[in-house]
Protein backbone atom coordinates (compact mmCIF):
# COMPACT_ATOMS: atom_id res chain seq x y z
CA UNK A 1 0.00 0.00 0.00
CA UNK A 2 0.91 3.64 -0.38
CA UNK A 3 0.95 7.27 1.28
CA UNK A 4 -1.84 8.55 -0.86
CA UNK A 5 -4.25 6.00 -3.30
CA UNK A 6 -2.47 5.51 -6.36
CA UNK A 7 -3.17 2.94 -9.36
CA UNK A 8 -5.47 -0.24 -8.35
CA UNK A 9 -4.94 -3.05 -8.22
CA UNK A 10 -6.40 -5.91 -10.30
CA UNK A 11 -8.03 -9.35 -8.01
CA UNK A 12 -6.72 -12.23 -9.58
CA UNK A 13 -9.29 -14.37 -11.02
CA UNK A 14 -12.17 -12.28 -10.69
CA UNK A 15 -11.80 -11.22 -14.66
CA UNK A 16 -14.95 -11.92 -16.47
CA UNK A 17 -14.49 -11.86 -20.30
CA UNK A 18 -17.47 -11.43 -22.41
CA UNK A 19 -19.28 -10.43 -25.86
CA UNK A 20 -22.72 -7.84 -25.69
CA UNK A 21 -24.89 -5.93 -28.21
CA UNK A 22 -24.60 -2.27 -28.39
CA UNK A 23 -26.94 -1.24 -25.07
CA UNK A 24 -26.60 -4.62 -23.96
CA UNK A 25 -26.95 -4.43 -19.91
CA UNK A 26 -24.68 -6.19 -17.86
CA UNK A 27 -25.78 -6.36 -13.85
CA UNK A 28 -22.03 -7.13 -11.85
CA UNK A 29 -21.92 -8.03 -8.33
CA UNK A 30 -19.26 -8.86 -6.02
CA UNK A 31 -19.32 -11.59 -3.73
CA UNK A 32 -16.51 -12.21 -0.59
CA UNK A 33 -14.62 -9.03 -1.36
CA UNK A 34 -12.25 -9.01 1.74
CA UNK A 35 -9.35 -7.10 2.34
CA UNK A 36 -7.01 -7.46 5.50
CA UNK A 37 -3.50 -6.34 6.86
CA UNK A 38 -0.53 -9.01 6.74
CA UNK A 39 0.66 -8.20 9.67
CA UNK A 40 -1.32 -6.95 12.63
CA UNK A 41 -2.44 -3.18 12.84
CA UNK A 42 -2.35 -1.11 16.11
CA UNK A 43 -4.98 1.26 17.17
CA UNK A 44 -4.81 5.02 15.29
CA UNK A 45 -3.54 2.43 11.99
CA UNK A 46 -6.34 3.49 9.95
CA UNK A 47 -6.06 2.02 6.27
CA UNK A 48 -7.77 3.73 3.68
CA UNK A 49 -9.39 1.02 1.08
CA UNK A 50 -11.24 1.66 -2.33
CA UNK A 51 -12.75 -1.02 -3.62
CA UNK A 52 -13.72 -1.20 -7.19
CA UNK A 53 -15.59 -3.28 -10.36
CA UNK A 54 -14.10 -2.05 -13.80
CA UNK A 55 -14.00 -2.73 -17.02
CA UNK A 56 -12.87 -1.73 -20.19
CA UNK A 57 -12.38 -3.43 -23.87
CA UNK A 58 -11.26 -6.98 -24.46
CA UNK A 59 -8.37 -5.86 -25.63
CA UNK A 60 -7.12 -4.03 -22.51
CA UNK A 61 -7.84 -0.56 -24.05
CA UNK A 62 -10.38 2.17 -22.53
CA UNK A 63 -13.94 2.54 -22.90
CA UNK A 64 -15.19 5.37 -25.11
CA UNK A 65 -14.25 8.80 -23.88
CA UNK A 66 -16.66 9.73 -20.99
CA UNK A 67 -18.56 6.50 -20.91
CA UNK A 68 -18.72 4.88 -17.56
CA UNK A 69 -16.33 2.56 -16.30
CA UNK A 70 -17.41 0.77 -13.05
CA UNK A 71 -18.44 1.61 -9.67
CA UNK A 72 -16.39 1.98 -6.07
CA UNK A 73 -16.94 0.96 -2.72
CA UNK A 74 -14.67 2.54 -0.13
CA UNK A 75 -14.24 2.71 3.74
CA UNK A 76 -11.19 3.00 6.22
CA UNK A 77 -10.31 -0.41 8.08
CA UNK A 78 -10.05 1.09 11.95
CA UNK A 79 -7.95 -1.42 14.13
CA UNK A 80 -8.31 -2.31 16.69
CA UNK A 81 -12.26 -2.16 15.91
CA UNK A 82 -12.01 -4.47 13.35
CA UNK A 83 -9.53 -6.55 10.93
CA UNK A 84 -10.58 -6.66 8.12
CA UNK A 85 -13.15 -4.96 5.45
CA UNK A 86 -15.78 -6.86 3.10
CA UNK A 87 -17.50 -4.57 0.47
CA UNK A 88 -20.61 -4.60 -1.51
CA UNK A 89 -19.71 -3.46 -4.52
CA UNK A 90 -22.65 -3.58 -7.29
CA UNK A 91 -23.12 -1.80 -10.83
CA UNK A 92 -24.72 -1.90 -14.43
CA UNK A 93 -22.48 -2.13 -17.26
CA UNK A 94 -24.18 -0.57 -20.48
CA UNK A 95 -22.43 -1.99 -23.43
CA UNK A 96 -21.50 1.78 -25.34
CA UNK A 97 -21.22 -0.25 -28.56
CA UNK A 98 -21.44 -3.97 -29.98
CA UNK A 99 -17.88 -5.92 -28.83
CA UNK A 100 -15.68 -7.97 -26.43
CA UNK A 101 -15.35 -6.41 -22.83
CA UNK A 102 -13.60 -7.89 -19.66
CA UNK A 103 -14.76 -6.43 -16.19
CA UNK A 104 -12.74 -7.31 -13.27
CA UNK A 105 -12.39 -6.46 -9.12
CA UNK A 106 -9.83 -3.84 -8.20
CA UNK A 107 -8.17 -2.53 -4.72
CA UNK A 108 -6.12 0.79 -3.91
CA UNK A 109 -5.08 0.76 -0.03
CA UNK A 110 -3.43 3.61 1.11
CA UNK A 111 -2.90 5.80 4.57
CA UNK A 112 -0.66 8.78 6.03
CA UNK A 113 0.95 5.95 8.51
CA UNK A 114 3.31 5.65 5.20
CA UNK A 115 6.00 7.67 6.26
CA UNK A 116 9.55 7.20 7.94
CA UNK A 117 10.03 3.87 6.39
CA UNK A 118 7.41 2.06 7.39
CA UNK A 119 5.49 -0.36 4.99
CA UNK A 120 2.10 -2.31 5.56
CA UNK A 121 0.80 -4.87 3.20
CA UNK A 122 -2.76 -5.42 2.66
CA UNK A 123 -4.33 -8.64 1.26
CA UNK A 124 -7.33 -9.81 -0.38
CA UNK A 125 -7.95 -13.74 0.43
CA UNK A 126 -8.85 -16.71 -1.81
CA UNK A 127 -12.40 -16.45 -2.93
CA UNK A 128 -13.16 -13.01 -4.24
CA UNK A 129 -15.18 -12.97 -7.24
CA UNK A 130 -17.02 -10.89 -9.78
CA UNK A 131 -20.95 -12.18 -10.61
CA UNK A 132 -22.45 -10.85 -13.46
CA UNK A 133 -26.29 -11.46 -14.90
CA UNK A 134 -26.91 -10.55 -18.50
CA UNK A 135 -30.34 -8.33 -19.48
CA UNK A 136 -31.35 -7.46 -23.52
CA UNK A 137 -30.81 -4.30 -24.61
CA UNK A 138 -34.49 -3.03 -24.11
CA UNK A 139 -35.52 -5.03 -20.61
CA UNK A 140 -36.32 -3.02 -17.88
CA UNK A 141 -32.87 -2.68 -16.27
CA UNK A 142 -31.21 0.88 -15.93
CA UNK A 143 -28.43 2.64 -14.00
CA UNK A 144 -27.94 6.43 -12.80
CA UNK A 145 -25.47 8.20 -11.15
CA UNK A 146 -25.13 11.33 -9.01
CA UNK A 147 -23.28 13.67 -11.34
CA UNK A 148 -20.56 16.11 -11.07
CA UNK A 149 -21.78 19.04 -9.31
CA UNK A 150 -24.98 17.32 -7.95
CA UNK A 151 -23.46 16.16 -4.27
CA UNK A 152 -24.65 17.84 -1.11
CA UNK A 153 -22.94 18.56 2.77
CA UNK A 154 -25.49 17.25 5.01
CA UNK A 155 -26.05 19.34 8.24
CA UNK A 156 -26.34 17.95 12.00
CA UNK A 157 -30.03 17.19 12.17
CA UNK A 158 -31.12 17.41 8.56
CA UNK A 159 -31.99 15.20 5.78
CA UNK A 160 -31.04 15.14 2.13
CA UNK A 161 -33.16 14.15 -0.72
CA UNK A 162 -30.64 13.44 -3.70
CA UNK A 163 -30.06 10.90 -6.51
CA UNK A 164 -33.11 11.20 -7.63
CA UNK A 165 -34.49 9.03 -11.13
CA UNK A 166 -37.66 8.40 -12.74
CA UNK A 167 -38.36 4.76 -13.47
CA UNK A 168 -41.36 3.30 -15.71
CA UNK A 169 -42.01 -0.49 -15.30
CA UNK A 170 -43.23 -2.11 -17.93
CA UNK A 171 -42.62 -5.64 -17.34
CA UNK A 172 -42.56 -8.25 -14.64
CA UNK A 173 -44.14 -8.16 -10.96
CA UNK A 174 -41.23 -7.14 -9.20
CA UNK A 175 -38.81 -3.56 -8.96
CA UNK A 176 -35.70 -3.82 -6.92
CA UNK A 177 -34.42 -0.06 -6.71
CA UNK A 178 -30.59 0.14 -5.69
CA UNK A 179 -29.25 3.62 -4.39
CA UNK A 180 -25.39 3.54 -2.90
CA UNK A 181 -23.74 6.73 -2.05
CA UNK A 182 -20.18 7.48 -1.12
CA UNK A 183 -20.44 9.09 1.83
CA UNK A 184 -17.32 10.82 4.56
CA UNK A 185 -17.80 13.04 7.78
CA UNK A 186 -16.38 16.00 7.66
CA UNK A 187 -13.79 16.03 10.57
CA UNK A 188 -12.29 19.38 11.90
CA UNK A 189 -10.06 20.83 9.31
CA UNK A 190 -10.81 18.85 6.54
CA UNK A 191 -9.78 19.06 2.90
CA UNK A 192 -12.55 17.69 1.71
CA UNK A 193 -15.65 19.40 3.06
CA UNK A 194 -16.45 22.07 5.94
CA UNK A 195 -18.01 22.61 8.84
CA UNK A 196 -16.89 19.90 11.21
CA UNK A 197 -15.70 20.99 14.88
CA UNK A 198 -13.76 19.01 17.57
CA UNK A 199 -16.45 18.77 19.40
CA UNK A 200 -17.82 15.78 17.10
CA UNK A 201 -15.85 12.32 16.23
CA UNK A 202 -17.61 11.87 12.78
CA UNK A 203 -21.10 11.89 12.13
CA UNK A 204 -24.18 8.97 12.50
CA UNK A 205 -25.87 8.84 9.47
CA UNK A 206 -29.55 6.72 8.46
CA UNK A 207 -30.10 6.17 4.78
CA UNK A 208 -33.27 4.97 2.64
CA UNK A 209 -34.40 4.22 -0.16
CA UNK A 210 -38.00 6.21 -0.72
CA UNK A 211 -40.19 5.31 -4.03
CA UNK A 212 -42.99 7.83 -4.74
CA UNK A 213 -45.37 6.21 -7.36
CA UNK A 214 -46.63 8.52 -9.90
CA UNK A 215 -49.11 8.74 -13.10
CA UNK A 216 -47.54 9.23 -16.73
CA UNK A 217 -47.89 12.94 -16.50
CA UNK A 218 -45.34 13.29 -13.61
CA UNK A 219 -48.41 13.95 -11.09
CA UNK A 220 -48.47 12.28 -7.69
CA UNK A 221 -50.64 8.40 -7.46
CA UNK A 222 -50.08 7.25 -4.04
CA UNK A 223 -48.08 8.04 -1.12
CA UNK A 224 -44.33 7.64 -0.78
CA UNK A 225 -43.08 3.89 0.14
CA UNK A 226 -39.92 3.96 2.58
CA UNK A 227 -37.34 0.88 2.41
CA UNK A 228 -35.80 0.09 5.17
CA UNK A 229 -33.61 1.82 7.05
CA UNK A 230 -29.70 2.02 7.77
CA UNK A 231 -27.46 3.46 10.53
CA UNK A 232 -23.85 4.48 9.90
CA UNK A 233 -21.63 5.10 12.35
CA UNK A 234 -18.88 7.01 10.37
CA UNK A 235 -15.95 8.04 13.34
CA UNK A 236 -12.78 10.18 11.72
CA UNK A 237 -11.27 7.20 12.00
CA UNK A 238 -13.48 5.37 9.45
CA UNK A 239 -13.41 8.49 7.73
CA UNK A 240 -16.00 7.54 4.65
CA UNK A 241 -18.49 5.07 4.56
CA UNK A 242 -20.07 3.36 1.01
CA UNK A 243 -23.85 2.88 2.40
CA UNK A 244 -25.49 0.56 0.22
CA UNK A 245 -29.64 0.58 0.32
CA UNK A 246 -31.71 -1.57 -1.45
CA UNK A 247 -36.04 -1.38 -1.77
CA UNK A 248 -37.87 -4.27 -3.21
CA UNK A 249 -41.51 -3.36 -4.41
CA UNK A 250 -44.07 -5.79 -6.27
CA UNK A 251 -45.99 -3.72 -8.82
CA UNK A 252 -48.86 -4.04 -7.37
CA UNK A 253 -48.07 -1.61 -4.08
CA UNK A 254 -48.17 0.91 -7.06
CA UNK A 255 -51.88 0.66 -7.62
CA UNK A 256 -52.04 0.86 -11.08
CA UNK A 257 -49.21 3.50 -10.92
CA UNK A 258 -46.92 3.78 -14.37
CA UNK A 259 -44.03 5.49 -13.01
CA UNK A 260 -42.10 5.42 -10.08
CA UNK A 261 -39.76 8.47 -9.05
CA UNK A 262 -37.04 7.07 -6.36
CA UNK A 263 -34.87 8.70 -4.73
CA UNK A 264 -32.26 8.61 -1.53
CA UNK A 265 -32.57 9.97 2.00
CA UNK A 266 -29.47 10.85 3.87
CA UNK A 267 -30.37 11.66 7.18
CA UNK A 268 -27.53 13.34 9.71
CA UNK A 269 -28.46 12.03 12.76
CA UNK A 270 -25.88 13.36 14.97
CA UNK A 271 -22.17 14.66 14.54
CA UNK A 272 -20.39 16.70 11.86
CA UNK A 273 -21.77 17.53 8.58
CA UNK A 274 -21.30 14.33 6.18
CA UNK A 275 -20.64 14.42 2.18
CA UNK A 276 -22.44 12.80 0.00
CA UNK A 277 -19.77 12.29 -3.15
CA UNK A 278 -21.02 13.04 -6.97
CA UNK A 279 -19.22 12.37 -9.84
CA UNK A 280 -15.97 10.00 -10.89
CA UNK A 281 -13.16 8.88 -9.34
CA UNK A 282 -10.08 8.51 -11.87
CA UNK A 283 -11.57 6.25 -15.06
CA UNK A 284 -14.82 7.30 -14.71
CA UNK A 285 -15.49 4.94 -11.83
CA UNK A 286 -18.85 6.31 -10.31
CA UNK A 287 -19.38 7.37 -6.73
CA UNK A 288 -22.91 7.64 -5.88
CA UNK A 289 -25.04 5.79 -8.01
CA UNK A 290 -28.28 3.34 -8.49
CA UNK A 291 -30.07 1.27 -10.43
CA UNK A 292 -33.14 -0.32 -11.17
CA UNK A 293 -34.35 -3.75 -12.25
CA UNK A 294 -37.81 -5.20 -13.17
CA UNK A 295 -37.93 -9.05 -12.78
CA UNK A 296 -40.98 -11.92 -12.62
CA UNK A 297 -40.94 -14.12 -9.36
Amino acid sequence: MTRNAGAYLDVPGTEIAFDAAAGERSYLWSRYFVTEPVDALSAGDNIGNTFAIRCRNADGTALPTATEAGSYWAANLVPAIENKLTSALRWVFVAPAAGSYTCRLSIVSYSSIIVNGRTVTMRVPAGAELARQTYPVYTDITRWTLLAGSGTTVARGTTATTLGYTVTPTAGNRLSLYQDAALSTCAAGSSICSGGTTAYDGTVVETWVEAQPRNADGSLCGGPIAGPVSRWDITNAKHHQSAANTLTLTTAQLGGCTQVRTTLKVRNVDGNPVKIHDGYASGTIAATHGSAITYTV
